[in-house]
């Protein structure tokens, strides 16, 4: 019998995986009537980008399905690329007036990060302040089983419609922070690679990194190994689509079953990045918000990361086994091959953006430095004590490669 290529590999992951329902028939949309019908769902908000989820036609398809369930929709499409704590606020608003049987967001990571944030707020009534960090809600709540949103993603990269996790921009503190939380996991996330065929190429480049970093950063997290065979085999079947079907997107944006092939992959990292958590470029970029896109930054960085972690015996051994895959039968070879994919889909370096001053690295330095559970967590554990100091050496490394 033939080996199953990775892509039916990745749907047979993405179904073994329960917690999330994950439609990905071509049709995606009439699964999605199927599980309206199911829940008798009779109201739903919808959140969306400004303009994203009109040009790329999703708001009409999912429009059309939500009339053929017979259940209507309001619609809150105020959500910019970096959704901030007043956009999430103003949400809750919206839904606190509409008070819908169900949430579906529509569009990429901010979008489903946004709308994550703002259903769990408004069913609880806390403050957005008080959700972030790690499992706050569920311990305030304990047992308390919340509604969790619809996640129709139209870019491939952040994972979102699988993770239990929330990026939102603190505009007072200029940072990014983190809502980590089980029930933010969504109910369902329907993928069709269609939705993603309007992306500009910078977006997919961004995203196709983003999803490639996630993948490569669980992978590697040797850290958290323990029971995560099924993860690391999902992590690897992902890199190999990301290999082989990017540059595909790039060259050539109406290929469709390269389009749903990086969507597969993307959902792959969420999956990832659910059970094992992210590393040190992840940490590192969280400050760089509105400099420069997440995924090149996380993408860029990742090397000087990798070449810290493999200080340790397992992940020297780890990095061999994604040389399989890569491509490479030495550390540095593999590494290498990395950094040569990156040249090869022409992502931008760092020290091409000239928002990364040496003011905002060294701020980095000591704000990532304070998040001891990320330094704990990465692959090569960082002691709290010589954080600036490696994460320093880290940054100094990626500005100059």
């Amino acid at each position: 019998m033939a080996k199953a290529s990775a892509f039916e590999q990745g749907l047979q992951i993405l179904d073994a995986w329960d917690e999330v329902s994950v439609f990905h028939a071509d049709d995606s949309f009439a699964e999605l009537e199927e599980l309206i019908r199911l829940e008798n769902l009779r109201s739903v908000a919808v959140f969306t980008g400004r303009n994203s989820a009109d040009s790329s036609g999703a708001w009409a398809k999912l429009l059309t399905s939500l009339r053929y369930g017979e259940c209507a929709a309001v619609r809150f499409k105020d959500i910019p690329p970096e959704p901030d704590m007043d956009t999430v606020e103003n949400m809750v608003q919206f839904l606190r007036q509409a008070e819908p049987d169900a949430v579906i967001a529509l569009g990429g990571g901010s979008v489903l990060d946004a709308a994550k944030a703002a259903y769990i707020v408004f069913q609880t009534q806390m403050p957005l302040s008080e959700c972030f960090g790690s499992d706050l809600v569920s311990k305030k709540f304990p047992g308390r089983k919340f509604k969790r949103i619809i996640a129709i993603p139209t870019t491939s990269g952040t994972g979102s419609e699988i993770t239990q996790y929330s990026n939102i921009v603190n505009r007072i503190n200029q940072v990014k922070q983190l809502i980590s939380d089980p029930v933010l996991v969504p109910q369902a996330a329907g993928l069709n690679g269609q939705l993603t065929a309007s992306m500009p190429r910078s977006v997919t480049l961004a995203t196709g990194c983003d999803a490639l970093a996630h993948l490569l950063e669980g992978w590697l997290n040797v850290t958290m190994d323990e029971g995560k065979a099924f993860i690391n085999n999902a992590a690897r079947v992902g890199v190999e689509l990301v290999r082989d079907n990017l540059a595909k997107v790039l060259s050539d944006p109406d290929d469709l079953s390269a389009r749903k092939a990086m969507q597969i992959a993307s959902a792959l990292g969420g999956l990832t990045i659910r059970n094992k958590s992210t590393g040190l470029p992840h940490l590192l970029s969280f400050s760089w918000f509105g400099r420069i896109e997440h995924g090149i930054a996380v993408a860029r960085l990742l090397p000087a990361a990798w070449r810290y972690y493999v200080g340790r015996k397992e992940v020297t051994e780890r990095t061999l086994e994604i040389g399989k895959v890569l491509g490479g039968t030495t550390v540095e070879a593999v590494i290498n091959n990395y950094e040569r994919v990156l040249e090869l889909w022409q992502v931008p370096k760092l020290n091409s953006f000239a928002g990364l001053t040496t003011e905002l690295l060294e701020q980095t330095c000591r704000s990532a430095g304070a998040n001891r559970m990320k330094l704990e967590l990465a692959p090569r554990p960082v002691p709290l004590e010589a954080s600036e100091n490696v994460l320093r050496d880290i940054l100094s490394e990626a500005m100059k490669s």
